[in-house]
């Protein structure tokens, strides 16, 4: 069952993996019969746990995949009991995502399951490929895996195991898990953690949980583990590294995943939102079951998955041919039940969209009229600060040019670091910009802005108490709530109006989404001056 242990039949021209040493005069080869029924062909696939062969079905004239369980493993009555226990639990699964059981049992010292023979590739087998994957193909392939983890939760079942090497495709794009109930039917879940042979899959994508001997672990391992899968799909590389296999698994312990997000900066928000989720630390945090996480990706996809994911075994999808036509990736689906929600919200949203009308005044980005605001004290500023939690320590966005955006000087400015490939800060973090303190809660009826690199996209947040400044990533960006002011490109000079309905706040955020092209090809944002003006 190792991390290369997938129920998938090879198309690859490399010779059948090495089978351990025999410590049996029954451990199989190929053309043995098991229990008179079942011809052994081809072994195509080898882990720590088992070793799968394609293996024909004389009773039923097809092909079936057969996983029988180590001979060191087999030895013990406790550990065969176990095995056939979880796997006729597994059996009651009906679900076209999940792999079939069809048959267990034990023929002298062999233990076996019969399993339906997926004829496609594995997740492993993709992402070997390298690349990172089309953020709709990611969230169609985890709808897929989610929907399988949420028929086993609904029977009480936890699968504990989700990998890349566990989650297969057919020939026409549909995923299948499989491998249900395993891990704890042989007990490995401490093993993991020192057999060099079996770690290294399982060690990226275990729960933190799990690594805990007092811990309960239920279905949300299950949604932290497809969360740190698909995270790797959608980022082109594993969630977690470390020097050894422990190191991997203890990494999830002290630190939340950084969002998709920054990594890739074209990730939709819905989807970087789904999987911040889904990976909390703190099981509490994340969705509850398998059935919840399938509803929040669901929502993003546009048709049924399959549609979607048969990209990923079609010759031209595998080819990695871009003209390939994938649809975008939708905003989240409402139930029909939800229909008030889509009433107000759409209402909301018009408001929303009429006052940002009101505050950029022209489409151009040309300044408002100075008598269009509803106020008329500018209000001091009495502290300022630059704010990039997604950056890293030694590299912070011009601290020392910070008061520079308050000074009074239009020919001075702050400006961020160049940063090269794309406006979004080289898709190196999803923002940047500066804080400002009032000194005390202050009704602000306009932010007016001035920048000296036309172009750039920015936001504005409004708190009245600010905790965790000092966080970095997602916590800290999360502690300023939604924006008051939704982007909008600035060219020049903007006048934002505040809406009415914003209650008075102390600390002021400016938040930079995307920069401005230099004449170096280069993107940077300057921001010459910031005020605040008071509500009459």
């Amino acid at each position: 069952m190792g991390n290369d242990d997938p129920t998938v039949v090879s198309h690859s021209d490399e010779p059948p993996p090495d089978l351990p040493p025999p410590v049996s005069t029954s451990w199989p080869g190929a053309s043995h019969r098991v229990d008179d029924r079942y011809t052994l062909e081809e072994p195509i696939g080898s882990g720590g746990a088992s070793v799968v062969w394609r293996a024909y079905d004389g009773a039923l004239d097809r092909s079936v995949a057969m996983k029988i369980l180590h001979p060191h493993l087999a030895i013990s009555d406790e550990t065969v009991e176990r095995f056939h226990r979880e796997a006729k639990a597994a059996a009651r699964l009906t679900h076209p995502n999940v792999v079939p059981i069809f048959d267990v049992g034990t023929d002298r010292d062999i233990v076996y399951i019969v399993m339906e023979l997926v004829a496609g590739p594995s997740l492993a087998d993709l992402l070997k490929r390298g690349g990172a994957m089309d953020p709709v193909v990611v969230a169609a392939l985890g709808e897929q895996v989610a929907a399988a983890l949420g028929e086993a939760h609904a029977h009480g079942l936890v699968h504990r195991d989700v990998k890349p090497a566990n989650i297969l495709l057919t020939t026409d794009g549909v995923v299948k898990l499989t491998d249900f109930g395993i891990v704890k039917a042989i007990g490995m879940e401490e093993a993991k953690l020192t057999n060099p042979g079996t770690v290294v899959g399982t060690a990226a994508y275990i729960a933190p949980e799990q690594l805990q001997s007092d811990a309960v672990v239920d279905a949300r391992a299950d949604v932290y583990a497809l969360g740190v899968v698909l995270y790797e799909c959608l980022t082109g590389r594993p969630a977690y590294q470390g020097d050894t296999p422990t190191a991997t698994a203890a990494a999830r312990l002290h630190q939340e995943l950084p969002s998709p997000r920054q990594l890739r900066a074209d990730v939709p928000r819905g989807l970087d939102d789904v999987l911040v989720r889904a990976t909390r630390r703190d099981p509490d945090e994340r969705f509850p079951d398998g059935i919840a996480l399938a509803d929040g990706l669901g929502r993003l996809v546009p048709t049924r998955p399959s549609e979607v994911t048969s990209r990923l075994v079609s010759p031209v999808g595998a080819a990695g041919d871009e003209t390939t036509t994938l649809p975008s990736m939708r905003e989240p689906r409402t139930d029909p039940s939800r229909w008030m929600v889509l009433i107000v919200g759409t209402l909301l949203l018009a408001t929303i969209a009429f006052l940002a009308t009101r505050a950029l005044g022209d489409l151009d980005g040309g300044p408002s009229a100075p008598d269009a605001g509803t106020g008329t004290e500018t209000l001091p500023i009495e502290a300022t600060s630059d704010f990039d939690p997604f950056g890293t320590p030694d590299r912070r966005e011009s601290p020392d040019e910070v008061p520079l955006a308050h000074d009074g000087d239009p020919a001075t400015a702050w400006t961020t670091e160049p940063y090269q490939r794309a406006p979004q800060f080289g898709n190196l973090k999803p923002g940047a910009g500066l804080w400002f303190d009032l000194g005390t809660t202050r009704d602000v009826a306009e932010v007016r802005v001035a920048v000296t690199t036309p172009g750039i996209t920015v936001q504005v947040h409004a708190v009245d108490q600010l905790r965790d400044i000092d966080a970095a990533g997602l916590d800290a960006f999360a502690a300023w709530g939604e924006p008051v002011i939704a982007p909008v490109v600035l060219q020049e000079t903007g006048s934002f109006t505040v809406p009415d309905e914003v209650p008075g706040a102390r600390y002021w955020l400016l938040w930079i989404t995307e920069l401005a092209p230099r004449d170096d090809g280069r993107f940077e944002a300057g921001i010459a001056e910031v005020s605040f003006v008071g509500r009459s």
